[in-house]
């Protein structure tokens, strides 16, 4: 994709505009606002440059986050905590920049109870949290971010772990900027497919098939409902589900035209490896550049037993030499 195909495609699309805040978060990131195409107002946080950057222009990561509706930074005593946006800022060691979006209905600092739920979530939060609608934040923020001089249009690239992969996968499809893209230890399939087959692993001797057989059930009461978020399951409400569950990955990624990085645990208990496997063997059937790791044993967070080693530090660095390989031109 050209430099100057890329300008032209940022001219005729009017990208959002980028209206930084200037709080002092204590963390490396500028907070800005922007407009998606709901109306609404998006929060993003893009890490600042480094010292010695100049004129330079960085790529740019932008890091979807998982389920839940806590904040992408949260308090630990007189500490903020940072998502797996302060990893990857911390692999790219200047070399990028680093964009994450809060989910609307989300402020700064929420920390639930329960991470990973949305149980404790605003109204705002379980209304707006659709794939369509969460989707359309962070590529509004993608394309805010990608409207700024200081930012190299060559290289982009989306990663998201568990329910952020499907985000990025369709981030990826919606962006035509987008070169790079890395779902990780999502349900590459279905998340129908992903939670009838975990449902099915779980099962006593003899119980898969009625164990698979309720998540149907459980689907099927959700399309009475699809819109309900007063009615949860798993954590989450029915709209979250009617809306995650009739997508894949896989669909997503045949619609973006992005080098493709995948990683999954083969011991995973919130995605099923077989979707991976499937959506590994068909975008490479279909000709796709992928790039691939099965981690044996690795569990959601690619953490493998008696291995003191962080699954997550050791995978997000590998997507980054991926993305920013050592010695190739920027």
């Amino acid at each position: 994709m050209s430099m100057a195909w890329l300008g032209c495609w940022l001219m005729m699309a009017a990208p959002p505009v980028f209206t930084p805040d200037d709080a002092d978060l204590a963390v490396p990131f500028t907070r800005f606002t922007t407009q998606d195409a709901y109306q609404r107002t998006i929060t993003g946080y893009l890490s600042k440059p480094p010292k010695d950057a100049g004129s330079q222009k960085l790529p740019l990561i932008l890091f979807i986050t998982g389920s839940g509706s806590q904040s992408v930074f949260t308090p630990h005593g007189d500490k903020i905590n940072s998502s797996i946006q302060g990893l990857l800022y911390q692999l790219a060691k200047g070399r990028a920049r680093i964009l994450v979006v809060e989910k609307v209905g989300v402020r700064f600092l929420d920390a639930p109870k329960r991470f990973g739920s949305a149980e404790e979530g605003s109204k705002q939060f379980l209304e707006e949290h659709t794939l369509v609608r969460w989707a359309e934040a962070n590529a509004a923020a993608l394309k805010a971010a990608l409207a700024l001089p200081e930012i190299d249009l060559s290289r982009v690239l989306v990663v998201g772990h568990s329910e952020g992969g499907i985000v990025a996968a369709r981030v990826a499809a919606e962006v035509p900027a987008v070169s790079h893209v890395a779902p990780l230890g999502c349900s590459g399939v279905t998340q129908l497919y992903s939670m009838a087959e975990l449902f099915r692993r779980r099962a006593p001797d003899g119980q898969g098939q009625a164990a698979m057989q309720q998540v149907f059930d459980q689907w099927a009461k959700m399309q009475a409902k699809p819109d309900s978020i007063e009615d949860f399951w798993l954590g989450h409400p029915y709209r979250r589900w009617t809306t995650f569950m009739k997508h894949s990955v896989l669909e997503e990624l045949k619609r973006s035209q992005a080098r493709i990085y995948l990683a999954h645990g083969t011991a995973d208990e919130a995605d099923a490896i077989q979707g991976f496997d499937v959506m590994r063997a068909e975008l490479i059937a279909h000709g796709r550049d992928v790039t691939a790791e099965r981690i044996e044993g690795g569990d959601h967070g690619f953490f493998v037993k008696d291995d003191k080693k962080s699954g997550m530090q050791r995978v997000m660095g590998n997507v980054v030499a991926w993305f920013l390989p050592a010695g190739e031109s920027q």
